[in-house]
């Protein structure tokens, strides 16, 4: 009788089992994303203005024109609209003097990469349309005097800001 009981549950305990793995039990999960588009900015060159000397004169490098214009390149949603916001003026801090400098931005650009055919923004921000790739290309000039700068290194952010209208 003592093996009679034990073979009787084991005997239920293997059916429960196996009845719990034959029913097919349907489980529903609800998922909800937000696709956002991305928007991507690559430095391609800093900006080169050389060796400069002090003198009074006003040093400016034109970003439709002169090869050591920064370049950016952005690249997201083909044919679609951004707004570009930059800093037009940066005040930059010479790291051993501490003496400053003021430097004004100008951007110019277009969808082709073609920097001789690129628009100068006249306005800040600016809208303008990706290309059939989702391609823009940015080139950022400056302007500052020469007049009593001082030797040495100096540091600033000018800042780009892109986002889709």
């Amino acid at each position: 009788m003592k093996y009679f009981n034990y073979i009787m549950v084991l005997f239920l305990l293997l059916n429960g089992e196996a009845l719990g793995q034959l029913g097919s039990p349907d489980l529903k999960v609800k998922i909800s994303a937000t696709v956002v588009d991305y928007l991507e900015m690559v430095t391609i060159a800093d900006i080169d203005v050389g060796t400069v000397i002090p003198s009074d004169d006003v040093l400016h490098l034109n970003p439709r024109l002169d090869q050591g214009a920064g370049i950016i390149h952005i690249r997201g949603r083909e044919n679609s609209s951004v707004q570009i916001t930059f800093s037009s003026q940066v005040e930059m801090v010479n790291i051993s003097s501490n003496s400053t400098l003021t430097v004004n931005y100008s951007v110019s650009g277009n969808r082709e990469g073609d920097q001789s055919a690129s628009v100068l923004f006249t306005t800040n921000p600016a809208n303008v349309i990706l290309s059939n790739n989702g391609e823009y290309t940015l080139w950022i000039g400056c302007e500052f005097s020469l007049l009593n700068l001082v030797s040495g290194q100096y540091d600033g952010d000018f800042v780009v800001d892109v986002d889709y209208n």
